[in-house]
C-alpha cells in the first residue's frame, strides 16, 4: 500500500509531505496506481521548483517507494495551490483504489 502523509508544524501549518510504499495493484511496470501516484507527486515537486520561489527539501528512495518533501520556510499561496491540487488527485485515486493508497491529511 502507498501511504501519503501531510506533515504539519506546531501551529498546524503545512510543513511538507511524505509518500511511501508500493501499491501492489499489479506487477512492477504495469501498476497503474503506482504510476498515477508517482506522476502526481513528482509533477507537483517539479512544478513547485519551477514555478515558485519557495525553498523545498526533497529526499527519495525509489527502491522503497519513498519520497519526502519538506517546506522549511513555509509555503506560498502558489505552492499551497499546487499542493492542494496534488492532494485532490491523490484523494480521487484513493476513492477508486482505496485498498492500494491511503492519504492522511
Amino acid at each position: 500500500m502507498i501511504s501519503v502523509n501531510v506533515y504539519r508544524d506546531k501551529d498546524d501549518n503545512i510543513a511538507g509531505f511524505g509518500c511511501v510504499g508500493h501499491a501492489g495493484y499489479a506487477d512492477p511496470g504495469a501498476d497503474i496506481v503506482c504510476a498515477a501516484v508517482s506522476m502526481l507527486v513528482i509533477n507537483t515537486i517539479n512544478s513547485i521548483e519551477k514555478f515558485t520561489a519557495d525553498d523545498i527539501k526533497v529526499s527519495a528512495d525509489p527502491e522503497n517507494g519513498d519520497i519526502q518533501c519538506m517546506f522549511p520556510s513555509g509555503i506560498s499561496d502558489e505552492t499551497r495551490l499546487l499542493f492542494e491540487s496534488m492532494l485532490l488527485g491523490l484523494e480521487e485515486a484513493q476513492k477508486n483504489y482505496g485498498e492500494y493508497i491511503k492519504v492522511v491529511r
